[in-house]
Formats: C-alpha cells, sequence, structure tokens
C-alpha cells in the first residue's frame, strides 16, 4: 500500500485531534487507498516544536512553514492554524503542489475565502475541510431518510450550538477572542458547522436577519494581568435563515450557555415527521413519523430512538454495537478526505462548501454591526 506523508501546520488543540484522526485511520478502516503517516510539524516558534517533538516522537518539527511545505516527505497539509493564517498556509501550500485538509472556518471574510479558492483552482490541488460533524453516524442516517423523502415538504428548522466556560470575566484573551486573529466570534467558531451541517442535510439557505452580543466588553491580555483589551467579538448570535423553499430557521450560537459542554443541537419538523440530533447523545437519531397511527394514549405515535451508535457501513471494521464518540467523527473525515485524495466519491466539504459557509457568516455579522 503507498504510504502518504502528512504535515501538520498548528499543534494546539485541533492539530493534535487531525493527528489523532489520521492516524487512526488504518485502524478503523480496510481497503485504504493510502496509509497516512504523520511526517512533520509546524509550530509557530522553536521551544513549540521541541515540545510536539518530544510528545510525540515524530523526527520532523519546525517552526517555519515554507520549510514543512517545501519536503518532499509530506504529501497533505493539514492546515490547524488560527484563521488569520489560513490563507497564507494554503497559499505556501500551493506553491509546493500540496494537497491540503483545512480547518474551519475557511477564511477570516469572504474575500479571503474566494483568494483562497482561486489559489486551489489556479493549482488543481486536492482540498478538504474538517467540517466533521457530517460524519456523526446520526447525521448520516437522516441524510439518509431526508433522501428518501421521510420528511415531506420542511416547515422549520431550529439549530444551537452552546459552549460555556467564556463566563468568567478574568478568563484572558486568546486568539478566539480577538477579532484580528479570530475574524468574528461564537457564530465562526460554533455557527459554521451549524451552517455546513444544515446546507448538507438541507440544501442552500439565505440569511434573513442576525443579531449578537458581547456579554464582557473587556478582558485581561493574559493571565493575572491588570491591562485590559476590548473584545471586538460575538459572545452569543442568533440567525434566522430560510431554505430555497421558503422553510424558516433559526440558528443559536454560545459561548455563554452556562451548564453547556459542547452541544450541538438540530431539530427539523416537516409534512411527515420530525427529526432531532443532539451531540451529547450522539448514539442515536430522534425520528417521529406522522404516517403512524394514532388513537388513545397516542397510538403508534411518538419519537423514537434509532441506534446508530457507531454502525458506518464497511469498509469500517470495529464492531459497530460500540458507543460513538466525537473523535470518531474526525476520523471518518479524515478516511473521506483519503477517499478524495485517490479520486473516489466523497461527501465531506469542498472548497465550494467553505466559501458558501463563509457567505453566510458574512453576511450575518454584516446585519449584526461586527
Amino acid at each position: 500500500m503507498e504510504r502518504i506523508g502528512i504535515g501538520i501546520a498548528g499543534f494546539g488543540f485541533i492539530g493534535r485531534v487531525h493527528a489523532l484522526a489520521f492516524t487512526s485511520v488504518p485502524f478503523y478502516y480496510g481497503e485504504l487507498p493510502f496509509l497516512p503517516e504523520i511526517r512533520g510539524i509546524c509550530t509557530s516558534r522553536e521551544e513549540t516544536a521541541r515540545r510536539a517533538q518530544e510528545e510525540t516522537g515524530i523526527s520532523f518539527v519546525t517552526p517555519s512553514m515554507d520549510e514543512l511545505c517545501s519536503s518532499d516527505d509530506i504529501d497533505v497539509m493539514v492546515v490547524a492554524l488560527p484563521n488569520a493564517f489560513h490563507r497564507r498556509a494554503v497559499e505556501k501550500a500551493a506553491q509546493y503542489h500540496k494537497a491540503i485538509y483545512c480547518d474551519k472556518p475557511l477564511a477570516m471574510n469572504l474575500a479571503e475565502a474566494k483568494d483562497i479558492r482561486a489559489i486551489i483552482l489556479d493549482h488543481h490541488l486536492i482540498f478538504g475541510m474538517s467540517f466533521q460533524n457530517r460524519f456523526a453516524p446520526p447525521i448520516l442516517r437522516a441524510k439518509q431518510l431526508i433522501g428518501e423523502g421521510f420528511l415531506g415538504e420542511v416547515y422549520r428548522i431550529r439549530a444551537t450550538y452552546l459552549h460555556s466556560g467564556y463566563g468568567d470575566p478574568q478568563r484572558p484573551m486568546s486568539w478566539r477572542l480577538r477579532k484580528d486573529l479570530a475574524g468574528g466570534g461564537a457564530l465562526y467558531d460554533l455557527g459554521s458547522h451549524g451552517v455546513d451541517l444544515i446546507r448538507f442535510l438541507l440544501g442552500e439557505m439565505r440569511v434573513v436577519s442576525a443579531r449578537g452580543k458581547t456579554f464582557i466588553p473587556e478582558r485581561p491580555v493574559s493571565v493575572n494581568s491588570n491591562k485590559r483589551e476590548a473584545v471586538l467579538v460575538d459572545d452569543w448570535s442568533q440567525v434566522d435563515f430560510e431554505l430555497r423553499s421558503g422553510a424558516p430557521g433559526t440558528l443559536e450560537t454560545s459561548r455563554f450557555a452556562t451548564g453547556s459542554c459542547d452541544e450541538l443541537r438540530l431539530e427539523i419538523e416537516g409534512q411527515k415527521g420530525a427529526l432531532r440530533y443532539h451531540s451529547l447523545q450522539p448514539n442515536y437519531l430522534e425520528v417521529y413519523d406522522s404516517t403512524r397511527n394514532s388513537g388513545p394514549y397516542g397510538g403508534d405515535r411518538g419519537f423514537q430512538f434509532i441506534e446508530t451508535v457507531q454502525q458506518y457501513p464497511a469498509p469500517n471494521k470495529i464492531p459497530g454495537k460500540f458507543a460513538v464518540g466525537w473523535d470518531r467523527f474526525h476520523i471518518a473525515s479524515a478516511h473521506d478526505f483519503l477517499l478524495r485524495l485517490a479520486g473516489k466519491a466523497s461527501i465531506g466539504a469542498t472548497i465550494d462548501d467553505g466559501v458558501k459557509v463563509q457567505e453566510f457568516l458574512e453576511t450575518s455579522y454584516q446585519l449584526m454591526g461586527y
């Protein structure tokens, strides 16, 4: 089997997740087109590069993006950097004609996203994005049911993506809170997943109205610092949208949802049925079939739980009866990208998907006044 080299630009939380995903693929899937190997890591500083080497055993680490991209051992560049550096990383990878797997959102703004698309198309590069929620088994089952006409006419979409942990006013600034590095706040960070998921299941969507709020307008610049910095991104947002059919929807995102962990919730109500998904209960899809008989005490009607668990189709090799976890979606997304790299059928997000999500975000922020 041909081996391919994976280079990871950025080795914070999400860089480690991508490294885990590509490393795990051979243990979860058979019939692989390539055997992925993590062969290089790029971090912002010499000391963090050395730490990555000590912790992972990867021999090639560097603070130089150019050095990583120019290596003949690297075939795929994984972009796991703050949003402000996505365009530069893509441009550098394209210079050396590497395939690219990019974290979300695609860019800082729509103009930059279009620049990235032009780079990808001009260099004829294989490109993918890690919108991993597409690969949650309940979401894939929901897509099957929607494709079969289970819902009938869609009446209403309700999506929320909730985090907590930002409520402490002494929590210091980080790149996710700085507009010049992140591009936006909760809507960028969390809402981008919701936008992609709704498009994946139901097609194009148009922003109708949007509002946002920053609950803590200033934060310490660093731990134990008395100096404070203005927060210019949203802590919470709500966007009203509609599908091409005119069906209305709402997307709410928050990093101030007290008591929440990582909660992506999606509810779709239709003429013939309804679907519900909750990321903290990822082993089941809730399904309501209104064609079932009603009667005393409800008859046969009611939401039922479909046990999606980890029942991915072949060539998945791990028995599907075991509980699924969040990192499994990343593994499935990485596997899908390898299929795309080999010219096989792929359902992962494309460069056009990334631009469409960016367009939704930018329109929303214009209406929000951020």
